[in-house]
């Protein structure tokens, strides 16, 4: 009897000690793996696809293999709109995407993209990832989506299938490719031109097929997607500066554990100056590249007539961020 009452304690013992394992290690009882989804639209050579990859391996050195992500590039999950929209209701657990279709949702997003507003890629960085823009970002959160990090694409210049511009009345008339946000398409009309909203994806086809006559990149983004091909006039106008921003779904983000969204804030945090750096180095180089190989003909615009047409365009949205915020977005140095 006596010897039963002993094996009854260890057992007891026993099942105290497993219950208390698993209650302080409980990953390493069984846990469910957390998946998470990471799209972008652009292919696996440009930078949305490079800077994924490294912020999936920065993630796993972090958490190991509790945390798997998954990355959809080259539009698998839907155009740029399609996967914020999938953010908001939980379809797609992140994605890479430009700044300004954010500002379909939160209007102030908006100061991102008002023309001539940037000195400098330094200064949009430090402004976009520093207090003013992280007070705005903050406000996607009510949308349902959490902005992680911002970084740097470059300067748009206009570039087309006809001629050099050297001034607004150059572009009149062109069919102009535009995203699907309302500042952009209230700039190009400024110059003249008809602003077209269509997905990045099918700007190559437009181009070639004259469906579209202009658009506007960074020199980055237009040698990468060849569009130097059938539009092989580059202008530089550095009307707009032009970011891309790591998001991910808030109700994805508040779903995890705490550990798991430290490394996510962590990581997001560390890949900003590599994706600064990469994207910079690429922009100094492309130009001559493009000109010897490529036979594109580079000009520099009367960037002062453009922003003089502009100035409307750029007071009505700096009213719509707050005159004062703009203040101090010119004052960061």
């Amino acid at each position: 009897m006596k010897n039963k009452r002993k094996l009854s304690l260890i057992c007891l013992v026993s099942v105290i000690c497993i219950g208390l394992t698993i209650s302080v290690y409980p990953n390493q009882a069984g846990a469910k793996k957390i998946e998470l989804s990471l799209a972008n639209e652009a292919p696996p050579f440009f930078i949305y696809t490079i800077i994924s990859k490294k912020f999936k391996e920065l993630i796993e050195n972090k958490i190991g293999d509790r945390v798997s992500i998954k990355i959809y590039h080259s539009g698998q999950l839907g155009g740029e709109k399609d996967t914020i929209e999938g953010e908001i209701i939980g379809t797609v657990d992140m994605a890479i995407v430009q700044s300004s279709l954010l500002a379909l949702w939160e209007e102030q997003m908006v100061y991102v993209d008002i023309p001539f507003l940037y000195r400098d890629i330094d200064h949009a960085i430090k402004v976009m990832n520093g207090p003013i823009g992280t007070s705005i970002n903050k406000k996607m959160e009510k949308h349902g989506v959490k902005v992680l990090s911002c970084m740097n694409l470059g300067f748009r210049g206009i570039y087309n299938t006809k001629r050099p511009i050297y001034k607004p009345a150059d572009v009149a008339g062109m069919k102009y490719r535009v995203i699907q946000n309302p500042l952009y398409v209230d700039l190009i009309n400024s110059w003249g031109a008809k602003a077209t909203p269509m997905n990045f994806g099918e700007v190559y086809t437009a181009l070639q097929q004259g469906v579209l006559d202009a658009a506007g990149l960074e020199p980055y983004s237009y040698e990468i997607m060849k569009h130097y091909e059938p539009a092989p006039y580059f202008s530089i106008t550095n009307h707009i500066y032009q970011s891309f921003f790591l998001t991910m779904s808030k109700k994805k983000f508040d779903s995890l554990p705490a550990d798991v969204q430290k490394a996510i804030l962590q990581a997001a945090k560390e890949i900003i100056p590599e994706a600064v750096q990469h994207t910079k180095d690429i922009d100094y180089s492309v130009i001559g590249k493009l000109v010897r190989k490529n036979k594109v003909l580079f000009n520099v615009a009367d960037i002062d007539a453009f922003r003089k047409v502009s100035k409307a365009v750029s007071e009505k949205y700096s009213r719509k961020v707050g005159m004062d915020i703009v203040k101090q977005i010119k004052a960061v140095k």
